[in-house]
């Protein structure tokens, strides 16, 4: 309108042509002089009729209320939740009654368009006051309580100061101070955003902010409020501008109920990023358009090469310079899981290894012990803090703050780190995996060592000749050399495997002065594993060294056979015998169980007065274990 004067002329426009509208005939002149009787319907205006714009207006009064009131109905003692709730009530009373007269069919009585368009101006002051008011205290307390309680107070003084007459210039009385606010939202959320610089919780919640207000209502601000400045009419726009309202409440209420916080991260910069690009095309639009009077193709075409070929690069660059962080790939992030997990064990440098990955990965103001924490990676206290379980003897930790308390933990981070709780929870079961082998492997080759060669070499010691000597050294080193090889294949049947294991026994016996009478049934069926002669062989030449050796016996007896798919070995002496209570046990004989164990069988042993008798039996079609 420009002016009150030319307010209160439309006003008293509005009032007559509502009259002509409320009389029971009315009569209409043309141009030329011809006259047109018309009857206006005094039901009034149907509710279908009702354009969109209207339902909008009302429908974002209500629900901006409903969402202020929960909030406050949640937070009741928080000075911010209060600021919303009065936000809430001036929004439930500028926007239905703007939706009064900015969807009205021709006129309104003058008096009631009056308040309907003052009461718009008084809920809009008020919302821009509650909102100011309440980035005082949102979300760090930044002045006194009864700051915001004078900035309300100055926009109801100045509302009754126009609706006195103050003010003769009527788009400075009623923008002025509202765009007055508008900036001052601007300039204490830069103030709140530099407070909260090492608390990640209130950031995020400010980023809520951000989001909803400072672009929301900047968006309304720019398009809206700042177009009238200089006469440019946005009535048309305004019913559907208001719904960029409802995003303002959605985003306060998710940030003063602390919603997800550590779910805002980086893309609600991207969102800024973008919603930026689209102001400057906008922008460049305008400018073109009403500035130098171009077609709107032209001016659109230009706008786009101007944001492609300067904007988008731009973004890119500030948001790589400013918005970006290094992220460590994952080859880097498994050598130096691997590098924890190949720590030797027992050796406490694995957890402060543990512990140091962690730090350099999140960069957390503090570390704790997390006690009775779940078994898997979590986001706590609002994605201030994250819990890493308790990984291959390592304990559990609470990391706090992260990147320097500068941003809140995120799901992102909880993947990583999840990730590196398996990466570790691997790497340390192959590490195991490969320890419990070499155990095994170096079993192995003490057995072979103490059974095979030790036989040889005792053989070779109780040798006659130095021809027999010198082979029985010969087959200690041969076998030696299958112990370092781990060249134990055998592709021999049982009846060949057993008939060079009789005359092995049998040289042996007879250096020693022992007499062998070995008997087996014939079995031409090969072994169902490489491994298993080898086996039976070990436990055989451990048990005849025991009779050289121990026994003092002049005949021995062997007997081998199968019984459905069972391999019975008999081996007897007339030996001396011994006492199994007070004999101690030794490595040979230990060795021997391992082995017969391995094969799935079982070893008995009878001493008596008379000699020693020995029974294993063992299912030769199972593949053995390791023992």
């Amino acid at each position: 309108m420009g002016t009150y004067a030319v307010y209160r002329r439309f006003l008293e426009r509005q009032d007559r042509l509502a009259r002509i509208q409320a009389s029971g005939k009315a009569e209409l002149t043309g141009g030329e002089g011809e006259r047109l009787a018309i009857k206006p319907d005094l039901a009034g205006r149907p509710w279908s009729s009702l354009p969109v714009e209207f339902w909008v207006q009302v429908a974002v009064g209500l629900v901006a209320w409903l969402v202020a009131a929960a909030v406050f109905a949640f937070r009741p003692r928080e000075t911010s939740a209060r600021y919303l709730l009065l936000s809430g009530a001036a929004t439930l009373v500028f926007a239905p009654a703007a939706a009064l007269y900015t969807t009205r069919e021709l006129a309104l009585p003058g008096t009631l368009f009056r308040w309907t368009n003052d009461l718009n101006f008084l809920g809009g002051s008020l919302f821009a006051a509650s909102l100011v008011s309440l980035l005082l205290y949102y979300p760090r307390k930044i002045a006194p309580r009864w700051v915001g309680v004078m900035v309300v107070l100055v926009y109801l003084t100045w509302w009754v100061a126009q609706q006195a007459g103050a003010f003769e210039d009527m788009t400075q009385a009623r923008r002025l101070l509202v765009l007055i606010g508008v900036a001052a939202t601007f300039g204490l959320s830069a103030v709140q955003w530099f407070l909260t610089r090492r608390d990640a919780v209130a950031r995020a919640a400010l980023q809520w902010f951000l989001l909803s207000w400072v672009l929301c209502s900047g968006v309304f601000g720019i398009f809206i409020l700042l177009p009238q400045l200089f006469g440019i009419d946005t009535s048309p726009l305004q019913g559907y501008a208001f719904l960029l309202f409802l995003l303002v409440y959605v985003g306060l209420a998710f940030g003063i109920l602390r919603y997800r916080l550590f779910q805002l991260g980086d893309w609600w910069r991207r969102v800024i990023f973008w919603l930026a690009g689209v102001l400057l095309l906008v922008g460049f639009d305008l400018a073109f358009l009403l500035g130098l009077r171009l077609s709107t193709t032209m001016a659109l075409s230009l706008s786009l090469l101007i944001c492609g070929m300067i904007w988008l690069p731009l973004r890119s660059w500030v948001w790589r310079r400013f918005g970006g962080r290094r992220a460590i790939t994952r080859q880097d992030l498994f050598s130096r899981v691997v590098d924890v997990a190949l720590t030797p064990p027992g050796n406490d440098d694995k957890e402060v290894r543990w512990h140091e990955l962690l730090v350099s990965i999140f960069d957390p103001l503090s570390t704790h012990p997390a006690d009775g924490a779940p078994g898997r990676v979590t986001v706590a206290h609002d994605g201030s803090a994250m819990v890493v379980p308790a990984v291959e003897g390592i304990s559990a930790l609470r990391l706090d703050h992260a990147h320097g308390g500068r941003r809140l933990f995120r799901p992102e981070d909880a993947a990583t780190a999840e990730e590196m709780v398996a990466m570790l929870g691997h790497a340390s079961a192959s590490r195991g995996a490969f320890e419990q082998g070499a155990a095994k492997e170096r079993g192995r080759i003490a057995r072979d060592i103490h059974d095979n060669i030790g036989a040889h070499l005792l053989a070779a010691l109780h040798s006659q000749t130095p021809d027999e000597k010198d082979e029985r050294i010969r087959d200690a080193v041969s076998d030696l050399r299958d112990v370092i090889n781990n060249a134990r294949r055998s592709e021999l049947s049982l009846d060949e495997a057993l008939a060079r294991l009789r005359l092995e026994t049998a040289e042996r016996l007879e250096d020693a002065g022992i007499h062998l009478k070995w008997t087996s049934s014939p079995d031409d069926s090969p072994p169902p594993d490489r491994t298993w002669i080898p086996e039976l062989r070990s436990v055989v030449r451990e048990a005849v060294s025991n009779v050289i050796r121990h026994s003092g016996a002049r005949n021995v007896t062997v007997s081998v056979h199968n019984t459905d798919g069972t391999l019975v070995l008999e081996l007897t002496d007339d030996g001396r015998g011994f006492d199994p209570v007070s004999m101690r046990p030794g490595q040979g004989l230990a060795n021997m169980r391992g082995r017969v164990l391995a094969l799935g069988g079982a070893l008995q042993l009878n001493p008596s007065p008379e000699g020693t008798a020995m029974v294993a039996e063992f299912p030769i079609h199972k593949k053995p274990q390791e023992p």
